[in-house]
């Protein structure tokens, strides 16, 4: 029998506590460490996300072959539909920005426009290197952070649009995955988060 325990990971790894730790005093100075430079990171010569995904969710070897397969169908649809200017290396910030912003979607139905993303981008680039040790971190480490990123992203946007043609149940439970993505990523209310022409915001509640 397989023992799945959740179909939508979070794995939490230092640099994720560190940008979850940092990014509320970022907002709170209204964007003041966006930083120009890139989350570069040279490729991995083989994507290890994938497999470590799908083994913490299921002992199961079928499933945990289905699982990983499935991931890296997610890492291929990102690198080469969505980010194909990337070629011997992989862009974190890029990743996060859309990570976040279709968490976002699926969470409040916003329409990010492409500016915003690239706001939002600069916003969670610049706390990461500031304030998360991403330049300190092994670069297996950040190989690892920038494919369960770019995973997550695709996938939330797959299991959003399916869910639109699947009902209210559907968009709820979305909805309820979206709001735990963004809790373990950024520490906030994800129901007080806004994206707009100034990037991520915080709403009084």
């Amino acid at each position: 029998m397989t023992q799945s325990r959740s179909r939508h990971p979070v794995s939490p790894d230092r640099l994720k506590a560190a940008l979850r730790q940092a990014v509320p005093a970022m907002l709170l100075r209204a964007g003041s460490a966006a930083s120009p430079e890139p989350l570069q990171v040279q490729r991995a010569p083989a994507p290890t996300a994938p497999a470590q995904m799908a083994a913490a969710q299921s002992t199961d070897a079928a499933t945990r072959a289905e699982l990983q397969a499935l991931y890296a169908r997610c890492l291929h649809t990102y690198r080469n539909a969505i980010r194909p200017q990337d070629t011997d290396h992989d862009d974190a910030g890029a990743a996060m920005a859309l990570f976040v912003a279709t968490c976002l979607h699926a969470l409040n139905g916003t329409d990010a426009t492409p500016q915003m993303i690239d706001t939002l981008e600069r916003q969670l680039r610049g706390v990461v290197q500031h304030s998360a040790d991403w330049h300190g971190a092994p670069v297996a480490q950040r190989q690892v952070f920038f494919e369960r990123t770019a995973i997550l992203g695709v996938l939330m946007a797959g299991h959003h649009g399916k869910a639109r043609s699947e009902g209210a149940g559907a968009l709820a439970e979305v909805r309820r995955v979206a709001r735990a993505y963004l809790r373990q990523l950024l520490g906030f209310d994800p129901d007080a988060l806004t994206i707009g022409a100034s990037g991520l915001r915080v709403q009084p509640r």
